[in-house]
């Protein structure tokens, strides 16, 4: 009787192995793959191909979040181009200009927002619309919630960007601030800038690059107190991070950074060192 009993309860259990690998009443997980359609209708790529995408010179990749998410965490080489907030109605029509200067060269675009759903639906029939050929368009699936579970893949250093830094000579700094053709911005830090810094000069502390915070007032500044149609050299410590960071920066504000400049060697030029005042 003991021995049919076990025999019961052996057969029980494989009833329910069996049920439970057929699929039984447990739920399943579909990983959709690149070029796979997801429940929106879109066209998706999976957050890990956008990381490697990085690099690639035939993608842009358009991050579609509000500036305090973004700047809080971006892909590297990213193109800020917001559709959030979405009730902001200027939003699509900034994005379907900044679409027909940038985005008409036939490269795949990759839609990043907050999870990969309402704005890069909203972001796709914006850019279709000015244009785009809809099997050019992705979006990351998962959005920036998938692309920030990828160890280091939302970073603030922003230097590494594939930007073609543009630089010009102290010496040269001095003559353009001398007959105004060029505004001049300073991005030491607030005390190195009071012990000596360039007569007329703007100044925002970009010491620490990779702060939100500082990214966030060099935008404020580029909004506010520069225009876009005359030239801007930027001060920095040695002609380095602190403003290849303020030019990023000013991309994401419109600026071209054709006619955005490093002072060479920053405030270690002789030119410039001997220039420096105290007001």
């Amino acid at each position: 009787m003991k021995k049919r009993s076990i025999l019961l309860v052996m057969a029980l259990v494989l009833m329910l192995t069996i049920a439970t690998a057929c699929g039984g009443n447990t739920a399943t997980t579909t990983t959709l793959e690149t070029g796979a359609t997801n429940e929106a209708g879109n066209t998706i790529v999976t957050a890990a191909d956008t990381v490697a995408a990085v690099d690639d010179e035939d993608v842009h990749i358009v991050d579609l979040r509000t500036w305090e998410n973004y700047s809080a965490g971006r892909l590297k080489n990213s193109e800020w181009v917001p559709i959030f907030p979405m009730e902001d109605e200027t939003l699509p029509g900034e994005m379907e200009t900044y679409a027909k200067a940038h985005l008409m060269d036939g490269k795949k675009i990759y839609l990043v927002c907050n999870s990969g759903a309402s704005g890069a639906k909203k972001a796709t029939e914006v850019l279709t619309g000015a244009g785009i050929d809809p099997a050019l368009i992705y979006t990351v699936e998962g959005g920036a919630k998938a692309l920030g579970e990828i160890k280091d893949a939302l970073k603030t250093d922003r230097t590494e960007d594939a930007i073609d830094w543009q630089y010009v000579s102290g010496a040269d700094a001095l003559k353009a601030l001398e007959d105004g053709s060029a505004q001049i911005v300073d991005v030491r830090d607030d005390e190195t800038y009071k012990a000596g810094h360039l007569k007329g000069s703007k100044q925002v502390a970009l010491k620490e690059i990779e702060s939100p915070e500082a990214q966030t007032a060099m935008y404020n500044l580029a909004e506010t107190e520069l225009t876009k149609d005359k030239p801007v050299y930027l001060l920095c410590y040695s002609g380095n991070k602190c403003a290849k960071t303020a030019i990023s920066v000013m991309k994401d504000a419109g600026y071209d950074t054709n006619n955005v400049f490093i002072i060479k060697d920053g405030a270690k030029d002789p030119d410039i060192a001997g220039a420096l005042v105290t007001e």
